[in-house]
């Protein structure tokens, strides 16, 4: 048996470990959690209440797991032209909706092992699709998506699918993609960088249009857009240094920066981020797959709210990078991705998931080691040594854990207060 086998066995190993000997307690509440936002303002919208207020809660307080007698009131806060897609899912039973929606999570998750690697290059066997899908298992944001149900993992999924389909013959199922991109809009944003010849503005364009005009058409026309736009701002500054926030303002503000100072420093690390893609992206150093992954890696540190499941987009990027590169660049990209891997928020909540974490960890990164295309050397295994890592980070954040959702939560809230 090869080096490159054995190294997936032991990543097969560390993931069985994982699910099966050290799964914590599940958390309460109903699986999917953030697909009952989705669920509630499509039904929301069809009975023409507002999808974007309070009026969700009549839906949600209905959800299977919900307490209904304290307000666990989700926002729904995706795309308009979405609302007609998520109403088709809420005229189904919530545990068909629930088995529906599982469905394309699993194709999504489908698209990102693959279709990654295949845009990567090299040797696509049955070796390379396993360790693909153990990387998959370990990569924290994705995981987390997954468990919540969120629609950043089926973006993420649309933003990897784009370059795969833009041939010839494939324009509408560019368009398609791009569609399934938007519906996380802050991370679609990054098909910019994807923006080379014609198919993809044509692509691009239509789609574009039609997630306007849908959202016109759903709204009822500028006015109900003007709504949204204020929705969303107001979510974006009630939100802005919560703990769940991982953007770089948010981490200055919670290592002790004042808010302005915070504000500021997460305006010049998105300005530097930007202007360095931009410098990259119309240089002639890159293929526009390559542009691409860039943009992913750096999107992070540009959003202006970002939560841990919207690190997916850095899926692309860090399989990338992995795949390719050798020696040093392999192990300081190796490093980087576990970084992002880790659920490190998870840490802080349940004390009680340190020791899958840490075997997730140590499954991802040999997975990683089974994924490079140079000859396995000692230096492709240190990177197991961020299991113990997340065991240290672990130890440390059980004396100060945050709560879960919804455990601290009251009784009642003003009603006179609106969801942000």
């Amino acid at each position: 048996m090869t080096a490159r086998r054995l190294t997936l066995a032991a990543a097969l190993a560390a993931l069985a470990i994982a699910f099966f000997a050290l799964r914590p307690p599940p958390t309460q509440g109903p699986a999917l959690r953030d697909f009952e936002a989705y669920y509630a303002g499509g039904t929301t919208w069809r009975y023409h209440g507002d999808p974007y207020g309070r009026d969700v809660w009549r839906t949600e307080r209905t959800i299977p797991g919900v307490v209904a007698t304290r307000d666990e009131l989700l926002p729904f806060v995706g795309p308009p032209y979405a609302l007609p897609l998520y109403d088709a899912l809420a005229r189904l039973p919530w545990p068909a909706a629930t088995i529906v929606w599982e469905a394309v999570l699993a194709a999504a998750v489908a698209v990102l092992a693959f279709g990654t690697l295949r845009i990567a290059g090299g040797r696509t066997g049955a070796l390379d699709a396993t360790a693909s899908l153990v990387f998959v298992a370990g990569f924290g944001p994705l995981t987390s998506g997954i468990a919540l149900g969120q629609a950043a993992v089926v973006a993420c999924a649309g933003i990897v699918l784009v370059p795969l389909v833009l041939g010839p013959r494939l324009v509408l199922a560019a368009t398609a993609a791009a569609l399934a991109a938007a519906l996380q809009p802050n991370l679609a944003i990054v098909l910019a960088a994807r923006l080379a010849g014609t198919r993809s503005f044509i692509a691009f364009a239509f789609a574009f249009t039609i997630a306007a005009g849908g959202s016109l058409l759903a709204l009822g026309g500028p006015d109900g857009l003007a709504h949204y736009a204020d929705v969303l701002r107001r979510h974006a500054a009630a939100e802005r240094f919560i703990a769940i926030q991982t953007s770089p303002a948010a981490v200055a503000r919670a290592l002790g920066a004042t808010a302005h100072a915070a504000g500021t420093i997460g305006i010049v690390v998105a300005a530097i981020a930007l202007a360095g893609i931009a410098a990259q992206c119309f240089s002639r150093r890159y293929a526009p797959n390559e542009r691409l992954a860039l943009a992913c890696a750096a999107a992070p540190l540009v959003f202006p709210f970002a939560h841990e499941h919207d690190f997916t987009i850095a899926f692309l990027p860090a399989l990338l990078v992995t795949r390719r590169a050798s020696g040093g660049a392999w192990f300081v990209a190796a490093c980087a991705s576990l970084g992002i891997a880790v659920d490190w928020l998870g840490l802080a909540q349940r004390h009680a998931g340190v020791g899958e974490s840490a075997a997730l960890a140590a499954a991802a990164a040999l997975a990683l080691a089974a994924l490079t295309r140079a000859r396995l050397r000692p230096y492709h295994y240190v990177p197991v040594l961020v299991a113990a890592v997340v065991v240290i980070v672990g130890a440390a954040a059980a004396h100060a854990p945050r709560p879960p959702w919804a455990a601290a939560l009251g009784a009642h809230v003003d009603e006179r207060l609106d969801v942000a």
